[in-house]
């Protein structure tokens, strides 16, 4: 493999990963890569932070986390996002990408 993907970056507590997230989505899933982000549809609205707390619980359990351990760092009130993500960088790296990947396999 030759290195983590551009929406993807390591910390030494974590990674963040850049998120493109689409709100008011049938249900929530990774959908692809759009613009560098690493896209992601969310079933809840945009209202009261909704979307974000769903984006962020979906992000933890995808990396086989709980939900306190992801965080949106920036871009709360927009559909740009960087989401922080507390935990072992490689197991995390594994999972969110191998997530990924199944969707571009799909396509």
């Amino acid at each position: 493999m030759s290195g983590p993907p551009e929406w993807l970056t390591r910390r030494p507590d974590g990674v963040t990963v850049e998120v493109k997230a689409v709100p008011r989505a049938r249900r929530t899933q990774v959908v692809g890569v759009q613009d560098g982000r690493l896209r992601v549809q969310i079933a809840a609205p945009p209202h009261e932070g909704q979307s974000n707390a769903a984006l962020c619980a979906f992000l933890a359990g995808l990396a086989g986390l709980r939900p306190a351990a992801a965080r949106i760092r920036r871009g709360s009130g927009g559909a740009r996002k960087l989401v922080e993500i507390d935990g072992d960088p490689a197991a995390i790296e594994a999972r969110i990408v191998a997530a990924a990947g199944e969707v571009a396999q799909e396509a």
